[in-house]
């Protein structure tokens, strides 16, 4: 990825409020000629040195679990908040349209954990991630005896970071009337979540009030 400093994130913490919010990434492996990729919810896991693992599942008729099984490095794509730019929303129309987004790829190792613990232990951690901001939660355990059957079909897995990269084109270097047209034009067209990754990236790159 592509990666000027004016548009990688300034706190660590961002990337993993993205993956956090936006669970669904693009797991990308080649070997040759051959490439595969799946779209996969993955969880984030720290431990106390701040190293990081992906915690998540194939489906055994997926074929990239055969790829992943010869050559376990990945690519994994996250992607956040995201929109076009229109010029006609401008005062000035000098400037030109552009793609606002925020994207997160990360290089892993993947090792399979081809066990029924294992699968069903990666779908509470899923479950229980995704299920956390309702006010009734469901839990996998609910499922009885058929969430023993559900994990007999999929794969979990653990994916070691190996090194992150991250891109968050928010608006940096736009003069201060560029930006007041952008958030206007996004409020008025629905692109809310960009408009607010936009103003929160603000507000960190702003620091605390003194």
């Amino acid at each position: 990825m592509n990666t000027p400093e004016i548009f990688r994130p300034r706190h660590a913490s961002e990337i993993d409020r993205l993956i956090a919010h936006h669970p669904l990434a693009l797991v990308i492996s080649s070997e040759g000629t051959q490439i595969e990729a799946s779209p996969l919810p993955l969880v984030l896991q720290r431990d106390t040195r701040g190293e990081g693992v992906l915690i998540g599942h194939f489906s055994r008729h997926n074929p990239q679990l055969a790829l992943i099984r010869r050559q376990p490095r990945a690519l994994v794509a996250f992607s956040g908040a995201q929109g076009y730019i229109s010029t006609s929303w401008f005062r000035d129309r000098r400037y030109a349209p552009t793609w606002n987004y925020e994207a997160v790829h990360l290089q892993v190792h993947i090792t399979l954990e081809d066990s029924p613990e294992a699968a069903a232990a990666a779908l509470d951690t899923l479950v229980a991630h995704v299920e956390a901001p309702y006010p009734r939660p469901w839990h996998a355990s609910e499922m009885g005896a058929r969430k023993a059957q559900l994990a007999q079909h999929i794969v979990a897995f653990r994916a070691r970071i190996l090194d992150t990269q991250a891109q968050f084109k928010l608006g940096q270097g736009d003069p201060p009337e560029v930006m007041e047209d952008t958030y206007a034009g996004l409020e008025r067209y629905g692109q809310h979540a960009l408009a607010l990754a936009m103003r929160r990236r603000e507000r960190l790159e702003a620091g605390p009030a003194t």
